[in-house]
């Protein structure tokens, strides 16, 4: 009876223990078939596989500046891309303009800033500013403490959110003044050194000669001098900061030790420029929070006085001075109703700034900016959504799209945020309508919006009316990019795969909004006007030839004769 049972229940236990198993699926993802994307009204710009080490490693943040694109890597590895043809340097559109890879592997991969020249990375406690041409270390500096997320940066410094509540000011332009560090020791390399002719017999006296007796020599390791010291004065290899000679055991060396690497390949990576001098430290903020996101840098035009910082923490929204000196305080506050939900983001003097309780709100820049009216300010413009916004709003030039948490995609008027996409009830009434399938907000053109929706289909939505024209599956690219900067659609996967798509009646990218007017400069001297007795004397004008006169006319009598 027993073996009976136990031929039964055998089968049994074996079923519900594969089904308990659990099972490793892993999805490589593939470049969509042309006639996939030919539905979708989408051609391939360029595709680019990155350099991936292992299965570990992956895609982490895909970052559009101008006419670039910026991609990190979970080993720290950072790729500069051509996105668009470049007349001026020949550079093709998906072209690999530089690659750098730090000497250890950074911890959290925080987003990059980026400026007209240069490339401003947070790895924890350290800064690194990165030539934008080739991508060479320019400089570096050690912050109080890790950063949270991208450095906001302007034309004199940038502003680096820190993890104790506070926002420190570099100037990448201003420098220490007559900062040098201590001299490195130089040794001869003694290859080149070497002479083949015999010496005179005075050269043994001279102060070049280093080493006048091997008696009295401490060690007989080149490089050969007398010294007090006991230690031997030649390192090891495996210690040494570069191999290239002079051989020096300092921290501005410009490659790292072979010994320290976990492989040599691509070792030429690793080679920088450091300069020895040090940026200058401006200031640092306290904030009463913690502060997550990227401050906003604003300015007005038309008034010199205007500069701002716009961050945030918990539901209070603060302004602050860009210029101060060692310790920058809070200029005026403005208090949401709920803590704010997601990034802040600025369209000529509006403010948008989305809170926890499903609200919309735009504010004046230049109220905020007023410490007598920053407190009681009213909002522009407020649109309610069905959800809470957690991801940063897409702005063009005459519409913002917002993503509302288990709502939708909405677009929105600039200022007073009323609804372009409506629909009207059988009663008469006009109501707002969204899109419920989008999740996630990709990019947009003048005719189309594309996003995608929680199964991972990229769907290309109509920019007018807000329906849904069509869909395609694109889950295997598991690493949303959201391209702020223009039409163009990334599509991202941790294999390493970067996909680049446009509307194929679109070859050359639109910018969603305007560059931003530059800042009158002021000046310095107002040239006086000339006196009257330096005033040049004029010409004299050429005398004209006299006219030849001419005859008188026969006067006519009335009848007509002469």
């Amino acid at each position: 009876m027993s073996y009976r049972l136990a031929t039964v229940l055998l089968p049994i236990l074996a079923v519900a223990a594969a089904a308990q198993t659990p099972q490793t699926v892993t999805t490589r993802a593939l470049e969509p078939a042309a006639d996939d994307l030919a539905r979708l009204n989408l051609v391939t710009a360029w595709r680019l596989y990155m350099p991936v080490v292992n299965r570990a490693d992956g895609i982490v943040t895909v970052q559009p500046f101008d006419d670039q694109v910026y991609v990190q890597l979970e080993s720290g590895r950072l790729i500069a891309i051509q996105a668009q043809e470049d007349p001026k340097t020949f550079r093709k559109a998906g072209d690999v303009l530089w690659t750098f890879r730090p000497a250890q592997v950074p911890g959290v991969i925080r987003p990059i800033g980026v400026g007209p020249t240069e490339v401003y990375v947070c790895h924890g406690q350290r800064l690194l500013i990165l030539d934008r041409v080739d991508g060479k270390v320019k400089y570096s500096e050690e912050m109080v403490s890790t950063a949270q997320n991208a450095p906001a940066v302007d034309n004199f410094a940038l502003y680096i959110p820190v993890s104790n509540r506070r926002i420190v000011a570099y100037s990448h332009e201003a420098k220490i003044p007559g900062y040098r560090p201590p001299k490195p020791a130089e040794y001869p390399d003694p290859i080149t050194r070497v002479r083949l002719t015999p010496n005179a017999a005075v050269a043994l006296s001279t102060i070049q000669n280093r080493s006048p007796s091997i008696a009295l020599l401490e060690t007989v390791y080149p490089p050969f001098f007398r010294s007090l010291e006991t230690i031997d004065s030649s390192p090891s290899v495996g210690m040494l900061k570069t191999l290239r000679p002079p051989y020096r055991e300092v921290d501005i060396s410009r490659t790292p030790s072979v010994g320290l690497l976990p492989n040599l390949r691509d070792v030429y990576e690793l080679s920088n420029k450091e300069a020895p001098t040090r940026i200058k430290y401006l200031w640092e903020l306290m904030a009463d929070g913690r502060l997550d996101d990227t401050p906003v840098l604003v300015f007005d035009p038309t008034d010199s006085d205007s500069e701002r910082l716009i961050s945030f923490t918990g539901r209070t929204v603060f302004t602050a001075r860009r210029e101060a000196r060692g310790t920058n305080n809070i200029a005026t506050e403005y208090v949401a109703e709920a803590d704010v939900s997601a990034p802040l983001t600025t369209y000529g003097d509006y403010l948008y700034v989305p809170t926890a309780d499903s609200n919309f709100i735009s504010l004046s820049i230049r109220e905020l900016r007023e410490p007598s009216l920053a407190a009681n300010t009213l909002a522009r413009g407020k649109f309610t959504t069905g959800g809470p916004i957690r991801d940063k709003p897409l702005l063009t030039e005459d519409s913002i799209y917002v993503v509302g948490d288990r709502w939708g995609l909405i677009r929105l008027k600039h200022g007073s945020l009323d609804s372009m996409w409506n629909e009207r009830l059988p009663d008469g009434r006009v109501r707002p309508r969204a899109n419920p399938d989008v999740v996630k907000i990709l990019s947009v053109s003048p005719n189309y919006a594309y996003g995608l929706d929680r199964r991972g289909r990229l769907l290309v939505i109509d920019a007018v009316r807000g329906s849904t024209l069509s869909s395609f599956d694109v889950s295997a690219f598991s690493v949303p990019v959201t391209n702020e900067m223009n039409d163009r659609v990334y599509l991202a996967a941790n294999s390493g795969l970067l996909l680049c798509l446009h509307d194929r009646n679109r070859v050359r990218p639109e910018l969603l909004r305007k560059p931003p007017a530059a800042k009158k400069v002021e000046p310095e001297f107002t040239p006086e006007p000339p006196k009257k007795g330096a005033e040049e004397k004029k010409a004299p004008e050429e005398k004209k030839a006299p006219e030849e006169k001419k005859a008188p006319e026969e006067k006519k009598a009335p009848n007509g004769k002469k």
